[in-house]
């Protein structure tokens, strides 16, 4: 099964990065555009996974997710990957607590090293909700879309539970769905 964790983020989020990416589709052509239904933050893409291995996998998320408090997050700049010049991938970088955010992705990494036979890409992480892969131009105008497309104030919100989903590739696109959820459980200070 083809497997990946991630946060969902809340309507007003993704109804400003439409309102964003409809934007873009006005100025530049795409390979394509990431689909409303399919926006998330990813924090492990696990690729295809043994079906003995998902309930170690849903242990470690309520494990993990039992040690971390909610978390706000702040839709941030626009990035892309490789970089701005020959650009494969145009995304949203994220502001808020990221540190909390980067440690979440580090305590799962560690308990799926775990785990024998389950491989996750080990790369830097660098938070991103990705809006459009194969972008139409040679350099992307970074800096001018920050000051011109982005919505002020950004999007903010409360992260409260990360999720499995499986992946499905199909003819008219991948079809997530989640199979498992774990809630930030840590008592705030009152």
């Amino acid at each position: 099964m083809r497997l990946f964790v991630a946060l969902q983020l809340p309507d007003a989020a993704i109804q400003s990065i439409t309102r964003i990416q409809d934007k873009l589709k006005g100025e530049i052509g795409a390979d394509r555009w990431q689909p409303l239904a399919n926006l998330h933050l990813t924090l492990h893409f696990l690729g295809d996974v043994e079906d003995a291995l998902i309930p170690l996998i849903c242990k470690d998320m309520d494990l993990v997710s039992s040690i971390i408090e909610p978390f706000t997050l702040v839709l941030g700049s626009f990035g892309a990957f490789p970089r701005a010049e020959k650009p494969r991938v145009l995304w949203l970088g994220l502001n808020g607590q990221r540190k909390v955010l980067s440690q979440l992705h580090l305590l799962l990494g560690k308990r799926f090293d775990l785990h024998e036979g389950l491989h996750y890409d080990r790369r830097p992480y660098h938070p991103h909700i990705t809006l459009a892969r194969g972008p139409h131009v040679p350099v992307l105008p970074l800096p001018e879309w920050d000051e011109r497309l982005l919505e002020m104030p950004p999007a903010r919100w409360q992260a409260r539970e990360v999720h499995l989903f499986r992946s499905e590739l199909r003819p008219e696109g991948a079809v997530h769905t989640v199979i498992h959820t774990s809630r930030f459980q840590k008592l705030l200070d009152s």
